[in-house]
């Protein structure tokens, strides 16, 4: 799961920034590409390159290593000064380098300041809610408890799917057990308005629909076992047997490592009987979708390794 929605974020991420740009140091050049290690002297380097900089797109390369040379641990003993620097850029007069600025500067600040910074950025039609929603989920998991209620109720008001899909990347007990209740309950009610569904034409399976509602999926059963106490399987089996479930969304959430440890934790076929069979009705009837095939060939093999 964890792989298929680091695909997703690469797919949907909104802060890809400008291309490599030629820079005084070799090392500089070579971190457009390759990340550099949080060192204080890569801190100073992209600094004077950053300084250098003779276009507004190689300055926004520069702005991108800055901020990856942040690191929580503080590596490179700099991350006041990268902070500093990164707060002098987001109050550039050129909109472009302000946002190039914003996504790491809110990404390396306290609770408070992120959602100040974010919620500014926002009034000034530097970014617009996707991408608030998305950054306020990456920050969700670094906040403190006493604040993390507050990020899901934000999210939640920018009513981004974008959003819901950065806070389910991961997502599991160490993002759930450091939780208020009060906080959990906000997650559980979040994914329950944010449902996810495969688009109209039946015979349409695409990849990012697929990740999506498996990862809808396993978060809302996990975040329910936290809230109502009931077990994960419950929760998951309810779905999959519910008859007028789209089979598109059996097939993306069996074909998981977390569906075949559900159906190896479950240890026999009858309680997915229908499941798989409603998967082999749908690869059936749109023989062309090879990955269909693909994927419920590997459904079916991993259920009939159950005993009966």
């Amino acid at each position: 799961m964890k792989r298929a929605l680091a695909i997703l974020a690469i797919c949907a991420s909104f802060t890809a920034l400008a291309a490599p740009a030629a820079a005084p140091s070799a090392t500089v050049r070579a971190g457009a590409t390759v990340r550099l290690d949080p060192t204080a002297a890569n801190v100073k380097r992209v600094r004077a390159a950053l300084r250098a900089a003779r276009s507004e797109e190689h300055k926004i390369d520069q702005i991108r290593l800055l901020g990856s040379l942040y690191s929580r641990s503080n590596a490179s003993g700099m991350n006041d000064t990268i902070v500093g620097e990164l707060r002098t850029l987001a109050a550039s007069p050129s909109r472009r380098i302000a946002r190039s600025a914003i996504y790491p500067l809110a990404q390396a600040v306290g609770a408070d300041e992120t959602i100040e910074i974010l919620l500014r950025a926002k009034r000034a039609g530097l970014m617009e809610s996707e991408e608030i929603a998305g950054e306020l989920a990456r920050a969700l998991r670094f906040a403190p408890r006493e604040q993390q209620l507050r990020y899901v109720q934000l999210i939640a008001a920018e009513q981004s799917r974008y959003g819901v899909d950065v806070m389910i990347m991961g997502f599991g007990s160490e993002l759930l057990d450091p939780m208020l209740p009060e906080t959990r309950q906000a997650v559980g009610e979040l994914l329950r308005r944010t449902r996810v569904d495969f688009p109209r034409a039946a015979g349409s399976f695409g990849y990012v629909d697929a990740i999506r509602y498996a990862g809808w999926l396993h978060a809302s059963a996990l975040t329910e076992q936290w809230i109502s106490r009931q077990p994960y399987e419950v929760t998951v089996m309810a779905h999959l047997d519910d008859p007028e479930l789209d089979p598109r969304k059996l097939i993306a959430y069996l074909g998981t490592p977390e569906g075949k440890e559900l159906m190896a934790r479950v240890g026999r076929r009858a309680p997915f009987a229908g499941a798989v069979r409603r998967a082999s009705g749908y690869a059936d009837a749109h023989p062309h979708s090879l990955h269909v095939k693909k994927l419920v060939a590997d459904i079916v093999g991993t259920w009939h390794k159950l005993p009966a």
